[in-house]
């Protein structure tokens, strides 16, 4: 006997059809999506394969972002249908959506969609793809994360040295030093008016930079005339527009520290896991554990992959031939 099971999978509910070897719906069922009822769909699959000898199970459910991922893992884990050798796919969405236009008479429901994913198993031709483990989703959350802050840094400091810009014009054609070292944003905090930086003690500014720089800079005295020269350079506001400037200037400081210690502690937390993990990545010049994190993490089971074409297919450095005749 060969017993399909099609799950269309949503954040709210699992949508079943079983379906035998010849096309016909042996049960429709709709269930929250959660571990009782993932369990129940297991022991219906057993219930309907009871006193059969070697039959062939297929269970398949689109890679639909998070939500498959749970009834993916639990069935693949499931003791009786391990012993059944059940196989569970997970489909790209696309080859669903590209098989049901030979149904153009079917409407677009979930009802319908688990039919269609019981149908597309029963055609077979799937290259069976791997579920990832815990420990590889771990990583990929992980490394997405960290990519997601990644992101939201460069954004903020973008609009960081938007604002900067109303507040010292000059401040990046004189400034040689990052904008964004803890002596700069620690002197940006303190909300000093530009007249009050070119006024002040060029050995007092450079004794504070020093200070809050933890003496990182080689010539403290060489950048508080930098920023000095920076201050009399630029175009001067009014005082209401100056208070608004230095409020989003503070606020974008505190995102731009929150977000760093975030990622900080995210690396720490990636290298934790990656010490678990075998692999030789981080020998090849330019690829470091945050690079090699996230390579590893995307491609999970190696052997999901049938050679290195493949993997370069999947990260979408091929093109498919397209020819016609001659």
């Amino acid at each position: 006997m060969k017993l399909y099971v099609g799950i269309d999978v949503s954040s709210f509910d699992l949508k079943v059809c079983f379906m035998d070897g010849d096309g016909n719906i042996l049960k429709r069922s709709t269930n929250p999506n959660n571990p009782s009822s993932t369990d129940a769909i297991a022991k219906e699959i057993l219930s309907l394969t009871h006193n059969v000898t070697s039959p062939i199970i297929q269970i398949g459910m689109e890679s639909t972002s998070v939500y498959s991922w749970h009834p993916a893992i639990y069935l693949s884990q499931d003791p009786s249908l391990k012993e059944l050798e059940a196989k569970i796919y997970t489909i790209n969405p696309k080859l669903i959506k590209d098989f049901k236009e030979a149904y153009p008479d079917l409407d677009k429901t979930d009802t319908v969609d688990a039919f269609i994913i019981a149908d597309r198993l029963r055609f077979g031709r799937l290259t069976f793809s791997a579920i990832q483990t815990e420990q590889v989703i771990a990583l990929q959350r992980l490394s997405r994360m960290r990519f997601h802050l990644a992101y939201n840094l460069t954004r903020e400091k973008q609009y960081f040295l938007q604002n900067l810009f109303f507040k010292c014009s000059a401040f990046k054609q004189e400034v040689d030093s990052s904008v964004f070292g803890n002596a700069i944003l620690e002197l940006l905090l303190e909300r000093f008016t530009l007249d009050e930086i070119s006024s002040m003690d060029t050995f007092d500014l450079a004794t504070y930079l020093s200070t809050k720089g933890k003496n990182h800079f080689d010539d403290p005295e060489g950048v508080a005339k930098c920023i000095q020269k920076a201050a009399r350079s630029s175009y001067r506001l009014s005082k209401c527009v100056e208070d608004s400037i230095n409020i989003l200037l503070a606020t974008s400081i505190e995102s731009i520290r929150s977000i760093t210690r975030q990622i900080k502690e995210l690396d720490k937390s990636i290298a934790r896991l990656m010490d678990g993990i075998p692999n030789t990545l981080q020998s090849i010049p330019g690829i470091g554990p945050v690079y090699s994190a996230g390579i590893l993490a995307e491609i999970g089971d190696i052997h999901r992959f049938k050679n290195e074409a493949s993997v370069a297919k999947y990260a979408g450095l091929t093109w498919p031939k397209r020819q016609s005749g001659t």
